[in-house]
């Protein structure tokens, strides 16, 4: 922005966000080292019937999972033997061997019990990396009776290919439909943000984040119109605040989709800390203050100063951390 009055504005809309996650971790990091309240409150939250580092399957993977056992399922007993010592390398998994060349769990994948001298290729088969559900029996469309390591990585090579295809497709077409709807939808709603309630204001920032699965785009949207002054700092903050709340529903997907318990307590973790985060600075107005001043005062360092900016990114992002 070429307006030294526009540029402090959007500056400072654009770093009150910082601000606000600067101050919580400020005050959050150390009272949870003390008192590890995260910890407990989230530990308490987690599946009654899940124990410490056991697994659980998420209503995501549920759905998920049956889809992509068909085309490829990991067999996880490969990292497991090798981490412990069992085996040296992968090549004692091959050639996969499927009794009678029937490529089924039972014929491929079932274990020998090597207790009452079962031998692989007479009482049961041989799986490498790839290997066949258990509860349904099947083996996925990339499993292959016969197949050599070097199969395997090229069927794990082509799903990979595969799936980084589909995920820029879906990416593209999230970006074309926001460009196309959402963008004039978000713009309105935007606008009459601004003449309501801060924990309304909240609530609606949770929202836009939650739809388009990035709190980046609720700012970097929010960002000109601050600039411009169509909104006040003091209408963006809860919009922001929001945004901090809707990133984490990723956050809570992708631990749907983990199999272990861990990621679902990390990601709680991270939603009550920027619930706490809010009830500390923004529900009292001196505490508001905090926030909004300190970006106000970067906004008129960069209008003085335009190398602000880029010492403010390389402090923040890359020294800080």
């Amino acid at each position: 922005m070429a307006d030294g009055a526009q540029l402090e504005r959007a500056f400072a809309g654009a770093t009150v966000h910082d601000i606000f996650n600067l101050l919580s971790v400020a005050i959050l990091f150390p009272l949870e080292v003390i008192s590890h309240y995260l910890y407990h409150l989230t530990n308490a939250m987690l599946p009654d019937s899940v124990g410490d580092g056991e697994k659980w399957e998420g209503p995501i993977k549920k759905i998920v999972s049956p889809f992509a056992g068909r085309v490829l399922k990991a067999n996880k007993d490969v990292i497991k033997d090798i981490a412990t010592g069992k085996v040296e390398n992968c090549d004692a998994y091959y050639p996969v061997l499927c009794l009678d060349g029937i490529e089924d769990y039972k014929h491929c994948a079932s274990k020998c019990d090597t207790d009452v001298g079962e031998e692989v290729g007479v009482d049961c088969g041989r799986v490498g990396l790839i290997t066949c559900d258990k509860d349904s029996g099947e083996c996925p469309g990339f499993f292959q009776n016969g197949a050599s390591l070097n199969d395997d990585y090229i069927s794990g090579g082509v799903c990979l290919v595969l799936s980084l295809f589909l995920l820029f497709v879906c990416l593209m077409a999230l970006v074309n439909v926001l460009q196309r709807g959402l963008a004039g939808m978000s713009t309105r709603i935007i606008y009459k943000a601004t003449n309501v309630n801060g924990l309304i204001g909240i609530v609606i920032g949770a929202a836009i984040t939650i739809l388009v699965q990035s709190s980046s785009i609720t700012t970097s949207v929010l960002t000109p119109f601050v600039g411009l002054g169509v909104i006040q700092l003091e209408q963006m903050l809860p919009l922001t605040l929001g945004a901090n709340i809707g990133t984490t529903i990723t956050g809570l997907l992708a631990a749907m989709v983990s199999d272990n318990v861990d990621a679902l307590q990390v990601a709680l973790c991270h939603l009550f800390f920027n619930i706490s985060g809010i009830v500390i600075w923004y529900p009292i107005p001196i505490m508001r203050r905090i926030p909004l001043r300190g970006a106000r005062a970067l906004g008129r360092a960069t209008r003085r100063s335009r190398l602000v900016p880029p010492i403010y990114i390389i402090v923040v992002f890359f020294v800080i951390p």
